[in-house]
């Protein structure tokens, strides 16, 4: 499919599903209004509102012609455009999903009522007529029909000069409580979307993993290698960025670097600044990789031959084998799923003509494939794509990642057997400058030596 009819389709679903759900909140927040404000307060308030969007939703739409022409490499068109186009969008997702919520909640406990209401007790009845020996109800019929002065409760007055009619302090209250409320939830979404970003978006967290193999030949021993994902060089990963990361990279001092996928967000124009950093990247055997589908988004050939002209060795649907200490170690690299071919195919491909010996890891960009591998006697899987659903939680040390609804292999290590997966949760961003769950660089040694085998779970 060509590109820009790619780009088109996918920016009319993007536009399609943003403006329905500015319209469900702009209905909240002018209902919200209707309740709290004046007359006056309700026109300038809905008039803020109304400026916000348009001014949030002009912002937000740059960043498309800014990836085509380079200029999100520009620091001050990063800080006044970028990411604040990227926080809005992220405040405005964030915001649905939280009123989505709360929404289904109330209706639940409105339901839930409704049904305890029905089912419950039938009350006592109440209005017996007064005994016929109580010569005071029969003697005064206004004490008969007036449950207030026919109450026994002492804190009732009887005179009406002492009752306070407090009809308008519930209102009072009441107004203040939505005011008090709706303004929280305003700030909520934009508070969790900037803390979120500024807490995560670049905190790099390195993973160190030992990955035993009872198998593993034993000069592949103590065998090192950092594997980064999902860099999407563009508008939320530039070029000095990267550099950082690569620096980092280096510092751990890898025999092997593996790239599993995603080198570029979306766009020819963001592989100069790949092109430039990437040389900064060192490892004793040499950096592999595998494109994703981000790649083919921007041009799988271009990406290809950007990376290989700057010696990274990029495998599609082929292997390279290594001898490393007089052992081989191959790998096997498939590329992002392509129209027509099954995952099968590509891997058979893959793996045509491979040696029948040696240790072996496949580079993958979708985890997906490890069942494949599991197959064919891959020792070890390498993966990304799922950045680790991006937003996550864990409150309390309970884990709350969406990503696990949607994915077999969300993120961490998985073993079948003797044979394993890691899938890295990323180290860029995609979409929305926001991430909950921190960025990695994943440090894995190979060891057949049992009593370093830790529990390897994330």
């Amino acid at each position: 499919m060509d590109r820009y009819l790619q780009f088109l389709i996918f920016f009319t679903i993007l536009a399609s599903i943003l403006g329905f759900m500015q319209w469900y909140l702009l209905r909240a927040y002018l209902s919200w209004l209707q309740k709290v404000a004046t007359d006056k307060g309700y026109v300038v308030l809905r008039a803020a509102g109304m400026y916000i969007l348009f001014a949030g939703n002009l912002i937000f739409l740059l960043r498309f012609p800014s990836t085509e022409m380079g200029w999100y490499q520009s620091t001050l068109f990063q800080y006044l455009i970028i990411y604040p186009g990227g926080v809005f969008f992220g405040i405005i997702v964030t915001a649905f999903i939280l009123l989505l919520l709360t929404h289904s909640v109330s209706g639940l406990y409105r339901i839930g009522s409704r049904v305890l209401h029905r089912s419950g007790p039938v009350p006592p009845a109440s209005n017996q007529a007064p005994a016929a020996s109580d010569p005071a109800s029969a003697s005064d019929p206004a004490s008969a029909s007036d449950p207030v002065s026919a109450s026994s409760n002492p804190a009732s007055p009887s005179d009406p000069a002492l009752r306070t009619d407090s009809s308008d302090l519930p209102l009072i209250n009441r107004r203040q409580f939505l005011k008090t409320t709706g303004a929280a939830a305003i700030a909520a979404p934009a508070l969790l979307t900037v803390g979120a970003s500024a807490a995560t978006s670049h905190d790099y967290r390195i993973i160190r993993k030992s990955l035993y193999f009872p198998d593993l030949p034993l000069s592949l021993n103590g065998l090192k290698i950092v594997q980064i994902s999902d860099i999407h060089s563009g508008i939320y990963m530039t070029e000095n960025q990267m550099r950082d990361i690569f620096a980092l990279a280096n510092e751990q001092h890898p025999d092997l670097v593996t790239i599993t996928g995603d080198f570029v967000d979306n766009s020819i124009s963001e592989i100069p600044a790949l092109y430039r950093a990437i040389p900064d990247l060192k490892a004793e055997y040499g950096i592999y990789g595998c494109l994703g589908n981000h790649d083919h988004y921007a041009s799988a050939s271009s990406v290809t031959s950007a990376l290989r002209q700057r010696n990274v060795d990029v495998l599609t649907n082929d292997h390279k084998t290594l001898t490393i200490n007089g052992e081989s170690l191959t790998l096997i690299g498939v590329d992002d799923a392509v129209t027509g071919q099954t995952d099968a195919e590509r891997f058979r491909r893959a793996t045509r003509n491979i040696p029948e010996n040696g240790f072996r890891i496949l580079l993958s960009h979708r985890p997906d494939l490890f069942d494949e591998a599991v197959n064919h006697d891959v020792n070890l899987t390498l993966s990304g794509h799922t950045h680790g659903g991006q937003i996550g939680f864990n409150i309390l040390g309970l884990p709350l990642y969406p990503i696990y609804l949607f994915q077999k292999y969300p993120k961490g290590l998985f073993r079948q057997g003797d044979q394993q997966l890691y899938v890295n949760v990323g180290i860029g961003m995609v979409g929305i400058p926001i991430r909950t769950v921190r960025p990695e660089l994943t440090v894995l040694e190979l060891t057949n030596r049992k009593a370093a085998y830790p529990d390897n779970t994330i």
